[in-house]
Parts: structure tokens; C-alpha cells; sequence
């Protein structure tokens, strides 16, 4: 045995000093988590949702569809939480709740893409007014705008906005952590539209009145926005609900004055809004690049 003593090593990474100062990860800001549990949450999410829109349909045929709508508007927020459960425990529950927090969120750039896909929905209006000779109905119009602030507060509340603790809160994470940005919510869009799919075969739904393979494509546009909006607020739902309701608000604003709902005008333009946040952003969607952390 020597006499001299061996030198100490130098720290590294995985000492426990090294650990001790490590930010540790908060589940309620994170934008990419392993998939475990995505293909649970999607055969609850359809299931409660198909399951309740098909009873709607077959129980009450001819009468208002909206209560079963709504009612099945909630899967995808009821499979979040169910599988958080199952996974991650009450604290896990907790997490996925806090996305919805303000606090620590950016602000200007998901708003900003906001105001642009707000923009280009409400630009869609001039194809079919120069194109196809469509007469906006100004009174009509005006009587819908009247009532606006009412319906942004029920659809980001069980129109939509609703839907956003799952797509948003749950799905996209995992997704992210199993694709490219750009791939992931693409992936999600399609499974947006897909679940969609029974709205299309019951009278009095918007989805009845337009063609499926616009809407796919609308909602794969939408999804790279929303997810960018999710993305660059941190993992925060809260502005997703926002211009969700937003994007319904207008959607129908528009539809109210011109028709045309999905109409090819604002499927181009919605799907060029989402291109440009794609090349702005290089692909990211505002996912914070490895060993990088996400700016205050």
C-alpha cells in the first residue's frame, strides 16, 4: 500500500452535491414527460365521449343535441385526471391542476399567436364576401357580437375550453416526449379531429354542416397553435382555454356574417398562421431545447 494518499476526485454531475443544487422539475410547467398512461387516456377520453354522444343521439333523437355535446365535451379532462390518479397519486392530480395557474407564465408571445390566428380566422370572412359575391348580414352580425363576452365565458367553461386539462394539460406533454414538436401536436390534431368524428352525424351540431377532411386539416393548423400558446406559457392551460374560446367565438362571428364555416379561406389561413409560427419558432413550437431552460 502506498503512503502517499490518493487524490480526491473532483466533483462531478451525479454527486450528491451536485443533485442538492439541481432545480427540481415542477410537473405543473413541464412541456414534454414521458408517455406513460397516453394510451389510457385516450380510450377513456373516447369512450366518455363517444359514449355519451351515441346515447344522446339513440335516447333522444330530434331533441337539442347540445346537453349530450357537452356532456361529452368533458372526456378528455375526465380520462386526465382519471389516469393522473392511477399513475402519479393525489399529488400527481394536484400538478395537472396547477397548469391552469398564472403565476410564472409567459404572456406576450402565446398572446401574440393568439392575435394571429384570431387574425387569420377573422380574414377568412373576405374570400367568400370577393370571391363568391357573399353579402355580410350586419345585423346579424351585430346581435352575435352583443352576446360575445357571454358565450367566451360558456365555451371556455364547457364549449371547448373544457377540453383543454386533457389535450393540453395531458396529452401533449407526453407526446412531446415521445415526438418532435411539430410531429407531436400534428399527431394530436388528427386525434382531435377523429374524436370529433360522431358530431358529424347528429343534426344541430356546427360539425354537421361542414366537410370532415377540412375539418381535420383545420384542427391540425389549431392544434400547432394551441400547442405553441401551451409551449410558450410553460406547460400553462389557462391562455389554451383562452383562444380556444376565442378561436369558437370568432368561428362563429364569422360564420354568423358570412357562412362558410371551414370554408377553404380559413382552413389556408389558419394552416399559414400555424406555418409561420413552425418557421419562426424552427420547428421548437416554444419547447425549450435540451439543457436549456425555458426564459422568465
Amino acid at each position: 500500500m502506498s503512503a502517499t494518499a490518493a487524490p480526491e476526485a473532483a466533483p462531478t454531475a451525479t454527486t450528491p452535491a451536485a443533485a442538492a443544487t439541481a432545480e427540481p422539475v415542477d410537473a405543473a410547467r413541464t412541456t414534454t414527460l414521458a408517455p406513460r398512461g397516453l394510451t389510457a387516456f385516450l380510450v377513456i377520453a373516447f369512450a366518455f365521449s363517444w359514449g355519451a354522444w351515441w346515447a344522446g343521439s339513440t335516447f333522444l333523437p330530434g331533441g337539442n343535441p347540445m346537453p349530450t355535446v357537452i356532456a361529452g365535451s368533458f372526456g378528455p379532462a375526465v380520462a386526465a385526471v382519471i389516469v393522473t390518479l392511477a399513475t402519479d397519486g393525489i399529488s400527481g392530480v394536484g400538478a395537472l391542476f396547477r397548469r391552469y395557474s398564472p403565476r410564472r407564465r409567459g404572456w406576450f408571445r402565446p398572446l401574440a399567436a393568439i392575435v394571429l390566428v384570431l387574425a387569420a380566422i377573422a380574414g377568412s370572412a373576405a374570400v367568400p364576401v370577393y370571391l363568391q359575391g357573399a353579402v355580410p348580414d350586419i345585423a346579424a352580425l351585430s346581435a352575435a357580437a352583443a352576446l360575445a363576452p357571454v358565450n367566451f365565458l360558456v365555451i371556455a367553461l364547457a364549449g371547448g375550453g373544457n377540453e383543454e386539462l386533457g389535450w393540453r394539460g395531458f396529452a401533449l406533454p407526453r407526446l412531446q416526449g415521445a415526438l418532435p414538436p411539430v410531429a407531436a401536436n400534428a399527431v394530436l390534431g388528427a386525434i382531435w379531429a377523429v374524436w370529433h368524428a360522431p358530431l358529424f352525424t347528429i343534426a344541430g351540431t356546427v360539425q354537421s354542416d361542414v366537410s370532415f377532411p377540412a375539418y381535420a386539416l383545420l384542427c391540425v393548423a389549431l392544434t400547432v397553435i394551441l400547442g405553441y400558446v401551451f409551449n410558450a406559457s410553460r406547460g400553462g392551460v389557462l391562455l389554451a382555454v383562452a383562444a380556444h374560446a376565442a378561436v369558437n367565438v370568432v368561428t362563429g362571428l364569422k360564420g354568423t356574417a358570412v357562412g362558410d364555416p371551414a370554408g377553404i379561406g380559413e382552413v389556408a389561413l389558419v394552416g399559414l398562421a400555424a406555418l409561420i409560427l413552425v418557421v419562426l419558432t424552427r420547428g421548437r413550437l416554444g419547447v425549450a431545447t435540451a439543457g436549456r431552460r425555458p426564459r422568465r
